[in-house]
């Protein structure tokens, strides 16, 4: 019986595993790491090898918890699951108000080299969106898959909105970094032409000129003394 049972488990794991139960466990990891994070931003302690590990932590678990909801559309969900996970957006939202700035800190921080040596190394996701920008769209996500597992799902509004100023705000960051980035290419190609134009060896027309010059004057000269 316990070789049918277990037969059974692999046959059938959207039957029996509960994906509802790792978003929920997933989030408690997520937020005790990012209170921690938090004391460190505001002490001033956290180091480039901490905030790289941490991007690396939080990514991992980001892609953790939207693979996991997602499967749960695959399983037959029990009321107290669907509350399970609609309870878990909201977390996920508050998550993002909350520790919006540690996250763009541990982002300014952290080595995007090593970063994304690291997700690749673990075969996970290498986005190179900002960090809130990443948790914004594993949001969407999963509230696209809480309206189609709750029936009559209705999302905070209240809370919609700070997730929207978060979004607004940090991409207009984003966009900003994006054309000063920009300005400092174009400035130092500028730099880079004046350098080969100075380098440049002078043609012999703009050699000659002076000379020309000259003789020209000394033309005039004799041409004056003949006639007086």
């Amino acid at each position: 019986m316990a070789a049918i049972g277990i037969g059974w488990f692999i046959l059938n794991p959207g039957d029996t595993f509960d994906y509802v139960a790792t978003v929920d466990s997933e989030l408690t990891e997520l937020e005790n790491e990012l209170a921690a994070l938090d004391a460190q931003v505001a002490a001033g302690t956290l180091t480039e090898s901490q905030a790289t590990e941490a991007k690396v932590k939080i990514i991992t678990r980001l892609d953790t918890i939207n693979t996991a909801a997602t499967n749960s559309e695959k399983a037959t969900l029990t009321a107290a699951q669907r509350a399970q996970l609609s309870a878990g957006l909201d977390r996920l939202k508050v998550i993002l108000v909350t520790y919006s700035g540690t996250l763009t800190t541990v982002e300014a921080t952290a080595n995007d080299t090593n970063v994304k040596a690291e997700l690749a190394r673990r075969g996970g996701s290498n986005s190179s969106k900002k960090l809130n920008l990443i948790v914004a769209d594993v949001i969407a996500d999963v509230e696209e898959t809480v309206a189609d597992s709750v029936q009559d799902y209705e999302a905070n509004a209240e809370l919609d909105a700070q997730i929207d100023d978060v979004v607004t705000e940090v991409e207009a960051e984003a966009t900003t970094d994006e054309e000063m980035s920009d300005e400092g290419t174009m400035e130092d190609a500028d730099m880079e032409s004046g350098d080969d134009m100075d380098d440049a060896p002078m043609d012999e027309a703009d050699m000659s000129d002076e000379p020309m010059l000259d003789a020209e004057v000394s033309a005039e000269a004799e041409l004056g003394t003949t006639t007086n």
